[in-house]
């Protein structure tokens, strides 16, 4: 982890495009401006961790669980594995 000190009023750049500006300091409340493409997300770490554990238990809830007995083959699945029988050619064709 980078860790920088920043006084009101001065800025870091991230990358071309993102630039974090202190904004205003009051006790142990810093506040700041960040300056960002408008397509670019910027989530609080907090709601960030809990939306990825939110999605982490949606995927879990949607897989199938291993004991589900599974559905028997079709007979039409079986069709494409057979042999394909081509007439002889004559020399009329």
């Amino acid at each position: 982890m980078l860790v920088l000190s920043r006084r009101l009023n001065e800025s870091i750049q991230i990358g071309e495009d993102i630039e974090v500006t202190v904004i205003d300091v009051r006790g142990d409340v810093v506040r700041l401006g960040i300056n960002a493409p408008q397509k670019t997300q910027i989530w609080r770490k907090e709601l960030w961790d809990a939306i990825v554990e939110e999605n982490k238990k949606a995927a879990r809830k949607t897989k199938t669980p291993v004991d589900t007995p599974q559905l028997p083959v079709s007979t039409f699945s079986k069709l494409s594995k057979l042999k394909t029988v081509r007439p002889k050619k004559t020399d009329n064709s």
